[in-house]
């Protein structure tokens, strides 16, 4: 019975990756550099290192690097040069978001820039890190400087789709070697890998001289990922554990197949038994170690309030269209299912103590790095850096400690001192020229006067069309989306009266000729074989008045529209009788006694073809059995 109802899922992640493309707008493709140099007269530069303010200074960029850093008082113009008036403002080094997700997004480029982001750190990076690379560098396109991690490296099931999952401690050895090999800068971890395969990866990454950085496994204490020299500790995970005076405890009771509501639970009784002798220890461990904190206060915050009309009600949603919007305003967000008020307010608790832990941590000298966790809800690429910025100083760490999160910090971190996180000469160009000064109010950050990306200047007029450009971009991707939605909905009620009818010939061509169907126990058909042996023989039987549906409704159904590529997911509640499937036949037969129901949850994947939706594949999650003998 499965196989007459089957609806499948064929490559999600891969798809959507392939209708981000189609979907998004391409970013402004570069001109050549300019031949003359570049001088920002009078300007207050900002030591990255010191917090000293060098006043009245010249920087002078050629080319892609900074020439010069001199007094104005000995600088000379020459004729040729390109003079930006600094007067009354202030330089400080691009900034970095070291945390963020899909920097493959193209159309996110120009909201980074126009932030003064001019470089992030992807934390679930491209399959094939050389090839990614490659490819956008012949696009030539004003792009942040990417520092790319390898997939996700998960256990068995991982949490989410398309991670790189692992059982064994071979099998995380040969990720390692792998990626190394494919260029991936370092190797991002996750939630549910075992500490056979944990420990495994980080023996190997030593040995191929590559890092560790991400999540603190739930099976592996923060002090023992301290010790084993895991390069950067995300979102604060493990901290408040080990923190705890009933570490012990409560760490048995974490299991790596936990719902986040559920470690949310345990992670505040940990909170709530915070012990400042034993945290003070551990800060001490961390700092030995090297291992460098990114808290992501944004995404806490983020996750406390969106029950809060008031936080969600985010002017800067209008920068965004499809998906990707749906994901930045938290739109059937499979982790929020049945939240309750009382989840969202430990949610709160927990961010609470974070900026606690944030600030203690700034404090005892424990390194720390800006990150936001962009893509995730009310993440937004580039604004959100100057969100997280003024966090870190509520949570108690100074405007300087916070620029240098984002500056100074992550060059050291990325063992690229040589190119970023100062203004100094022959380091890459990589500025952001602001009205106001970042050390006496952070928040100043946010008033941006120009950016310059490898030399490239970007005025203010430039910004402003780079955000009226994304936002006239969203408008009409929306207005699209919405048109492209309708029509979808009236194909899939055609499909609909066509399974209900029997009609083969509508169903056959409402399919692409690479259609495939599978279902959760890894059925799998092709078109041919589906329609031969599955809707064909059940057709004819409808035909003949054999067997009828008696209930076949799809529910829920909602739709993300990505370009020419459309997912529908739903339940199909579903009741037919005079008919059942012989397997050892592989077709179905008549018999008056036969009935079947069920509830499918399925996925559906369209392709737009010269104007028409074609179903492309389909997945059904639970397969759709008959009802089992009344004695039984």
């Amino acid at each position: 019975m499965r196989a007459a109802l089957s609806l499948v899922l064929l490559g999600f992640g891969q798809l959507c990756a392939v209708a981000m493309a189609q979907e998004q707008p391409a970013a402004v493709i570069s001109p050549s550099s300019a031949d003359r140099p570049i001088y920002i007269t009078h300007v207050t530069v900002i030591d990255t290192e010191t917090g000293k303010e060098k006043q009245d200074h010249t920087v002078v960029i050629s080319g892609q690097r900074i020439l010069e850093v001199r007094d104005s008082k000995n600088a000379k113009l020459p004729a040729d040069a390109k003079v930006v008036d600094g007067n009354g403002k202030y330089l400080i080094p691009g900034l970095w978001d070291m945390h963020v997700h899909k920097s493959d997004i193209e159309s996110t480029y120009p909201l980074y820039l126009a932030n003064g982001v001019t470089g992030v750190r992807d934390m679930w990076g491209p399959a094939d890190a050389n090839k990614f690379r490659a490819e956008l560098a012949v696009k030539r396109i004003d792009a942040p400087h990417l520092y790319l991690a390898s997939p996700i490296v998960d256990g068995s099931p991982p949490v989410w789709p398309n991670s790189i999952a692992v059982s064994t401690a071979d099998e995380a050895r040969k990720v390692v070697d792998d990626q190394k090999r494919k260029g991936a800068d370092f190797i991002k971890i996750y939630n549910r890998l075992s500490r056979e395969s944990y420990f495994a990866i980080i023996d190997e990454s030593r040995k191929q001289n590559i890092f560790v950085e991400g999540h603190v496994p739930i099976q592996v204490s923060a002090w023992e990922a301290s010790d084993a020299k895991q390069k950067s500790f995300e979102h604060l995970y493990g901290l408040a554990m080990a923190c705890s005076i009933r570490e012990e405890e409560l760490q048995a009771r974490m299991v790596p197949t936990a719902a986040m509501k559920e470690r949310a639970v345990i992670t505040a009784e940990a909170a709530r038994s915070y012990s400042e002798p034993k945290c003070n220890r551990l800060f001490a461990r961390l700092k030995v170690n090297g291992n460098w904190q990114v808290p992501t206060l944004t995404v806490l915050r983020s996750f406390s309030l969106l029950n809060d009309p008031q936080f969600t009600n985010d002017g800067r949603l209008r920068y965004f269209a499809g998906w990707f919007r749906d994901a930045l305003s938290a739109k059937d967000d499979f982790r929020l299912k049945s939240w309750s008020s009382t989840d969202f307010a430990l949610e709160g608790e927990l961010f609470g103590f974070s900026k606690r832990l944030v600030g203690a941590m700034f404090r005892s000298g424990v390194p720390l790095l800006a990150g936001t966790d962009t893509g995730n809800p009310y993440c937004f690429p580039g604004f959100s850096l100057q969100d997280e910025l003024g966090l870190l100083v509520e949570s108690g760490v100074s405007p300087l400690g916070a620029l240098q999160a984002a500056t100074r910090n992550a060059a050291i971190f990325m063992d690229a001192t040589d190119k970023y996180g100062s203004v100094t000469p022959g380091k890459i160009a990589d500025l952001v020229l602001l009205d106001a000064d970042p050390l006496t109010d952070i928040h100043n950050t946010t008033k941006v006067s120009e950016v310059f990306l490898e030399g490239k200047e970007f005025d203010r007029a430039a910004l402003d069309n780079m955000l009226r450009g994304a936002e006239t971009a969203a408008k009409a991707a929306k207005a699209d989306s919405s048109s492209s939605e309708a029509a979808l909905r009236t194909v899939m009620d055609e499909r609909r009266k066509a399974s209900l009818e029997g009609n083969t010939d509508k169903i056959a061509n409402s399919l692409a000729d690479e259609y495939l169907q599978t279902d959760i126990t890894g059925y799998v058909q092709d078109k041919t074989a589906w329609l031969n042996e599955y809707f064909q023989p059940l057709a004819e039987l409808i035909k003949a008045g054999k067997f009828h549906w008696d209930v076949f409704d799809p529910k829920d159904v909602q739709i993300r529209m990505q370009g020419d590529t459309a997912i529908a997911i739903g339940t199909l509640e579903a009741k037919g009788s005079g008919a059942r499937y012989a397997p050892t036949q592989h077709t179905w037969v008549a018999d008056p006694n036969a009935s079947f129901s069920g509830t499918l949850r399925f996925t559906h994947v369209y392709i737009k073809r010269n104007g028409k939706w074609l179903l492309a594949a389909l997945h059904n999650a639970v397969p759709l059995t008959p009802p089992p003998p009344a004695n039984k």
